[in-house]
């Protein structure tokens, strides 16, 4: 499931208890746990573990659930990190690029950042010739202002991004 990405902005930290941060743990190691089995892991009954699990997808904390798949299995043998700069930051022009991103199928992950770029993005290929034809259509947009595009192709992923650290105890 996609979360929209005007949700993904800074929330206020959620308060999150012992079961809490047990069932995200349980759930991050296996998302398809039954609630039985999450239940029995948690030291609830199922009734009260569903309602828990419910109340952190209603506050934002969980997200989402999906299946982790490998890019290079569905034909994406190319994985850059990209780094966008842009001609205008104000907000009507971020609006208009951010859109533009987020709804393109081949940008996988946006994150705006400071520094040297503006933007980080995750964007997947089929080959150098379509990355290019893609980076080489967002500098043509003039709508977009896209100034400078750096590219780091990833040659092999050592670790790949399997969800966050869960605490032992809350803080």
């Amino acid at each position: 499931m996609k979360t929209p990405a005007k949700t993904l902005g800074r929330t206020r930290k959620a308060a999150l208890d012992r079961i809490d941060l047990s069932i995200l743990k349980a759930m991050s190691e296996n998302g398809r746990v039954t609630y039985q089995a999450l239940s029995e892991r948690v030291g609830l009954s199922p009734r009260p573990c569903l309602e828990r699990v419910r109340r952190l997808e209603q506050k934002g904390v969980i997200r989402g659930y999906c299946a982790l798949v490998d890019p290079m299995s569905l034909g994406h043998d190319i994985v850059a990190l990209t780094g966008i700069g842009i001609r205008d930051p104000a907000p009507a022009a971020r609006q208009r690029l951010e859109q533009a991103l987020c709804a393109h199928p081949a940008v996988v992950e946006l994150q705006m950042v400071n520094g040297e770029y503006d933007y980080i993005a995750r964007i997947v290929a089929p080959t150098i010739v379509a990355y290019e034809a893609l980076t080489e259509e967002l500098l043509a947009d003039p709508g977009l202002g896209i100034v400078r595009i750096h590219t780091t192709f990833v040659l092999k992923t050592l670790k790949a991004f399997e969800g966050y650290p869960i605490p032992e105890s809350p803080r």
